[in-house]
């Protein structure tokens, strides 16, 4: 019994040896407040049961009063009618809003186009049911909405003044659908960057790239803006072939393979085409091919594409001239030395030439060097 005491005291003080000052502090605060919350609201409660008559009239404000379960109640029966009203005007405002999204979803079509104009008109329901619903509700409380109405005109007014881009992002956003520059899942390019058009709201634009990167743009900030899904890519690609092979030939086996190609690869719309000799290269003859396809295939259509062609020269036979790199060995370590007769003219050479005597002396110490040489050449032959 002693030892699992010892262990639980061992236990409880590593507990709060691992906690920080401030977490000690943040804990005994908590503790502390939690107490005074649970001594609050026991007064509040049983005021008179606890001090007595006179500490309960001053807090309750009525003798008539037992405990505070009676202000609570009573506050339930005056407000009653109010919350019940409250309930019922947000039950009816999501039920109008969830009914006319129904409908909306309903009438709609699948194309993108239609997709952007639900998109706003979904925005502008939600953002009118919520200021419609407040508004009704703080008439029930007693509110006088007019003047709020009017206080809000004026305040929008200023805000309006102030608040000149989001006036602007709005204008531009409505521009943006009714002129159909883009709609929803279409691939653009504004401003550099590349993704799909997720939603377009009255404020901004939302973009994903499909790389997990999603960017938001004002809508008075797009200035250029590339919609790639407007129409079809194409697809451009080269193949070497060798200066020795027959041209016709090479020609006759396109028009055979190239409809194959198209079989296999879904993602072409339109091709594959040959289109000719796009050019004389120094390794061989340029073919150049070429399909369109859907923007967002492009990147994958285009090795699919170049994995083909090579397919197709390899399985002909057609060469593909490359570039080749001949790489020389070092010389050989065994080099021939200097023989004794070598380093002799070659010291009489370094002192001639360090000597500092005249012109006629230097020649013919000069004279003299070739003499010796021009023998040892002689000598040399005769061995």
């Amino acid at each position: 019994m002693e030892n699992k005491e010892a262990k639980k005291v061992e236990k409880n003080e590593s507990w709060w040896s691992r906690k920080t000052k401030w977490q000690k502090t943040s804990f005994i605060l908590s503790i502390a407040v939690f107490i005074l919350s649970i001594g609050f609201l026991v007064t509040l409660l049983f005021a008179r049961q606890i001090y007595g008559d006179d500490f309960a009239n001053k807090i309750y404000g009525s003798a008539d009063i037992a405990n505070g379960f009676e202000i609570i109640k009573n506050a339930f029966l005056n407000a009653g009618e109010k919350l019940i009203a409250t309930f019922v005007i947000i039950v009816l405002t999501f039920t109008i809003y969830f009914v006319l999204n129904f409908v909306i979803k309903l009438f709609s079509t699948s194309s993108k186009r239609a997709k952007t104009t639900t998109s706003i008109i979904r925005s502008l329901i939600k953002y009118v049911a919520i200021l419609v619903a407040i508004a009704f509700i703080l008439s029930t409380w007693g509110v006088d909405v007019t003047g709020i109405v009017a206080s809000i005109g004026v305040l929008t007014l200023v805000i309006g003044l102030g608040c000149q881009s989001l006036i602007n992002d709005i204008v531009s956003g409505l521009f943006i659908v009714f002129d159909d520059y883009f709609s929803v899942g279409d691939l653009v390019i504004i401003d550099g960057f590349r993704g799909y058009v997720e939603e377009i709201g009255l404020r901004a634009v939302r973009i994903n790239d499909n790389v997990g990167n999603v960017k938001s743009i004002n809508n008075s900030s797009i200035t250029t803006c590339v919609n790639l899904s407007r129409s079809l890519n194409t697809i451009s690609v080269t193949m070497d072939a060798s200066y020795n092979e027959d041209i016709e030939r090479c020609e006759a086996i396109f028009a055979r393979e190239l409809p194959k190609i198209k079989e296999r690869m879904p993602q072409i719309v339109d091709g594959p085409y040959y289109k000719g000799i796009s050019n004389f290269d120094d390794g061989g003859i340029s073919f150049m091919f070429v399909i369109q396809t859907r923007a967002e295939y492009r990147f994958q259509a285009t090795r699919d594409f170049n994995r083909e062609i090579y397919q197709m020269f390899v399985k002909n036979n057609i060469v593909v001239p490359y570039k080749q790199i001949t790489v020389n060995g070092p010389d050989p370590i065994n080099r021939p030395k200097a023989t004794n007769e070598d380093i002799k003219l070659s010291q009489q050479l370094l002192k001639a030439n360090r000597a500092k005597q005249n012109p006629k002396k230097k020649q013919k110490l000069s004279q003299k060097i070739v003499k010796a040489y021009q023998e040892t050449l002689e000598e040399t032959k005769d061995i």
